[in-house]
């Protein structure tokens, strides 16, 4: 991550020009609004002065008023509506800042991820009625594909009320970051769901969380932390739980303490999938309120960008756990002497010295 001192020379060089001119234009066009109510007022003033005078008729005055207040204000709500600004900003901004965070990145503002891969994930279960997003990053860095954009699906409940009368209600079924990025190796299917609990329940939580086959097995994984924030389900538990790496739950648990948003992970072949529920939107920008060139909104919008970046590389670094023969010993599982396992040496009554022994033909 590039400090706001490193950040900020990039702003000024390669920001900072474009920005001044979209400054200049929001000025003119306030200039203009400010001269458009001067203008009117004296015109006005001047039509009553003439009525005073009795050198104009009044139904006169009056009718050429309307027409001149109705336009004024037509005028005025045309040139305050920033949206055109917003959306310029938007494109020029993160455009630039994809290019910081992954010099091979493309952003468009319209975009976002298809309908097919959000289905594919299988991260949730009722189909939407309606889909939609915008910010669409696609990276390829090393390989690895990663591509992410805000996203809202919805599901319409069509109801009846007393009357008879037709009524529908819509229900958000996700609504935040959706990603997909493209993994090295094929993996086991596997859904990892947030833990809402943190954990808090103890001994009746887990029983509640091996209970639930909503999304297949339990993954019984040997993680404090982890399954403090997640649960994983998989089709083969005992296949999923010997490929799941220390370091992908060390670095899921860092992400989760870091966003404080529910998180959810599916895994499927060679994807893998990540839904962050956010209630704000992100790479938005506030042309009303905000210094159009000041660098600390970009740099925020930068942080989160390179963040998410990171997730999709950092997580697909999950590798698959070799089984050596240290590993296997008798048709037995011998997981325990590796990071994962759910066995020890102890429960084949052996020392970790005879093994050695037994295994090298001492």
């Amino acid at each position: 991550m590039r400090s706001f001192a490193e950040f900020k020379a990039l702003f000024d060089e390669d920001l900072l020009p474009q920005l001044e001119e979209l400054k200049r234009e929001l000025s003119w066009r306030n200039i203009f609004q400010f001269g458009i109510v001067i203008a009117l007022a004296i015109i006005l003033s001047i039509l009553f002065v003439l009525i005073a005078m009795e050198l104009v008729a009044i139904w006169a005055v009056v009718i050429l008023s309307i027409f001149l207040i109705a336009g004024a204000i037509w005028q005025v709500r045309n040139l305050a509506d920033r949206r055109d600004i917003q959306l310029r900003y938007k494109k020029t901004v993160n455009s630039k800042l994809i290019e910081f965070v992954a010099p091979r990145g493309e952003y468009d503002s319209e975009g976002f991820v298809p309908y097919s891969d959000f289905l594919d994930s299988e991260l949730f279960k009722r189909e939407p009625d309606y889909y939609g997003g915008d910010d669409l990053l696609t990276t390829n860095q090393n390989g690895v594909e990663v591509k992410f954009s805000e996203v809202k699906a919805a599901w319409e409940e069509q109801s009846e009320d007393i009357k008879g009368n037709d009524s529908s209600q819509w229900h958000v079924i996700f609504d935040g970051i959706f990603m997909v990025s493209s993994l090295s190796k094929s993996f086991p299917d596997m859904i990892i769901i947030p833990d809402i609990s943190k954990g808090s329940f103890g001994r009746l939580g887990y029983e509640t969380k091996k209970a639930n086959e909503q999304h297949g097995e339990f993954v019984d994984v040997e993680h404090p932390e982890f399954n403090d924030y997640f649960t994983a389900y998989a089709k083969d538990a005992k296949k999923a739980k010997s490929m799941i790496s220390e370091e992908f739950m060390d670095r899921a648990v860092e992400v989760a303490q870091t966003i404080e948003e529910p998180i959810y992970f599916s895994f499927k072949g060679r994807k893998m999938y990540v839904a962050i529920h956010y209630e704000k939107p992100m790479f938005e920008f506030n042309t009303y309120l905000a210094n159009i060139t000041n660098p600390e909104k970009p740099y925020e919008i930068f942080k989160e960008m390179d963040f998410l970046v990171s997730i999709g590389s950092s997580l697909n670094s999950m590798q698959r756990r070799e089984v050596s023969s240290m590993d296997s010993f008798g048709g037995m599982d011998m997981g325990g002497m590796g990071s994962l396992g759910s066995m020890s040496s102890k429960d084949i009554n052996l020392t970790d010295e005879e093994i050695r022994a037994m295994m090298e033909g001492e």
